[in-house]
């Protein structure tokens, strides 16, 4: 098995050294460095999928903080997730989680249980904010195009034979709705138009 370190800087910690120390300390083997700043040896720069790439089952990959593996709660469910499927091991030192210990499980079981909260309450927003919307008179989805424009993209392409992409620009919608609208059947031409 072999304890790997990874080391990444942030927008307001830029300090590699700290976190190096504590890594080696702790005993990992190679330390991979994840910044912008070119001063340390190419070798030991690598960024985080390298890393787990390297990785085989058994192995464990120790940061200092969470927040060195993910930009996001999502982010490192994810993570989390192929940690799990692929019998990797993880080991933050601030937070004081390793999942090689007896309380694995009960992490990798409380970071699924994170993501699929996470994907609930996204939805559930989503719903929110659409039905509040609809609530104000708003309607989602692009806004329809009056009658007249519909008219005249039909006699534009029926009548004088223009090409679509004339059609579009002066018209100002889109390729598609252009075709939405020269191929509409009769009976629905019908409903628009009256």
């Amino acid at each position: 098995m072999t304890i790997f370190g990874y080391a990444r800087t942030t927008i307001n910690d830029n300090d590699l050294d700290s976190q190096v120390k504590s890594l080696t300390e702790y005993g990992c083997g190679p330390v991979f460095l994840d910044t912008f700043e070119q001063k340390y040896h190419e070798e030991n720069h690598a960024d985080l999928d390298t890393v787990i790439a390297q990785m085989q089952p058994g192995d464990a990959l120790v940061v200092c903080d969470l927040h060195r593996l993910g930009r996001s709660t999502r982010q490192l469910t994810e993570l989390t997730s192929l940690f799990k499927n692929r019998n990797l091991h993880l080991v933050s030192l601030t937070e004081n989680i390793d999942t090689r210990s007896e309380m694995g499980d009960i992490y990798f079981n409380l970071m699924e249980g994170l993501a699929q909260m996470e994907c609930a309450l996204i939805k559930e927003r989503t719903l929110v904010g659409l039905n509040k919307a609809r609530q104000k008179g708003k309607i989602g989805g692009r806004p329809k195009i009056d009658v007249k424009t519909v008219k005249k993209i039909r006699q534009l392409y029926y009548d004088k034979k223009e090409t679509i992409q004339f059609i579009s620009s002066k018209c100002g919608v889109s390729v598609g709705t252009c075709y939405k609208y020269i191929n509409l059947a009769p009976e629905e031409l019908e409903k628009i138009t009256n």
